[in-house]
């Protein structure tokens, strides 16, 4: 939990994607490109013909480093995930599904290998029951999602305690406003998820420590459905003009923002989420290698994670 901004100020890295794609012609489907895809994990109770067929889809090396997973949780939500990246890119440009690849630059992040002559960015996140995606044509673009719900063996008092250098002061008074300890803690993950999306957006350059980029929030309360594009990013106390923020629930207990850079705000229009299912992502899909069947039964074995 809190990977990805945790994980940077050790300066490790997280594993997203946001790519410019180069020297491919693009299909039609890319002129009024902005996508939202959310997955529930959770609710996909794979069998072990799903999941042979779903690790033929994906790369070798991709299959491998799911592979260590020790919970079969993480490594199904990881799996869905580079699913989902590939049914993106195939939907969304010529690259026929079997020749997208992907590879790692020298810190690890993912980009795509051989693409198109159109930008496109798009990022992954997969937290608590789900896994987004957000893709879009021309401008950059974070995700992130997170659980609501109490941290682990931690009280709350206790754990905001801790992550006290995280938040401004600003965001720490808009936290305390609310009236309940549970009510504190949605708006916790709430302004979490804003910051790992902006994070993510502008890539691993950045050097203002976290407290620093602060989170004004204008709607108080998210709900499911219904997209919030009004809160307000200031860094190190300056405005940064032309950024918008889409927040929603994605249900109860799952809250999701998305980053986007829009100068003068001109043709930009907020995406709702398509929910997909599992048919959908690999519907598609074609083989990359022979099936594996000691990777299904090894995912099979894996534990499932109780917390």
């Amino acid at each position: 939990m809190l990977s990805y901004l945790v994980r940077y100020q050790y300066k490790t890295l997280y594993s997203w994607t946001s790519v410019t794609i180069l020297n491919r012609a693009f299909s039609t489907k890319m002129a009024s490109l902005n996508v939202r895809w959310a997955f529930n994990a959770t609710e996909w109770k794979p069998t072990v013909e799903e999941i042979t067929a779903a690790s033929s889809y994906i790369q070798q090396e991709e299959k491998q480093r799911i592979a260590r997973f020790v919970f079969q949780n993480d490594a199904k939500s990881s799996l869905v995930g580079r699913l989902m990246l590939r049914k993106f890119v195939y939907s969304t440009t010529s690259i026929p599904y079997e020749e997208v690849r992907f590879s790692r630059d020298d810190k690890g992040k993912p980009f795509l290998v051989e693409g198109g002559d159109v930008p496109i960015t798009f990022n992954v996140s997969h937290q608590g029951d789900f896994v987004v995606l957000a893709g879009n044509k021309d401008r950059n673009i974070g995700i992130d999602v997170m659980k609501i719900e109490p941290p682990a063996n931690k009280n709350i008092p206790e754990f905001f305690r801790i992550m006290t250098r995280q938040f401004s002061r600003h965001e720490w008074s808009t936290i305390r406003s609310f009236p309940t300890e549970m009510e504190q803690i949605a708006c916790f993950y709430r302004i979490w998820c804003l910051k790992e999306s902006y994070v993510k957006n502008i890539g691993f350059g950045i050097t203002v420590p976290l407290d620093e980029i602060s989170f004004s929030i204008k709607t108080r309360k998210l709900e499911v459905g219904r997209l919030v594009t009004d809160t307000v990013l200031h860094v190190r106390n300056v405005k940064k003009e032309g950024w918008i923020f889409e927040e929603t629930l994605l249900d109860e207990k799952h809250a999701v923002a998305v980053s986007l850079k829009v100068e003068g705000n001109g043709n930009y229009v907020p995406s709702p989420y398509t929910y997909l299912t599992f048919d959908e992502i690999v519907e598609d899909a074609k083989p990359l290698h022979e099936p594996d069947l000691n990777f299904s039964s090894g995912f099979m074995e894996k534990q499932m994670k109780n917390f």
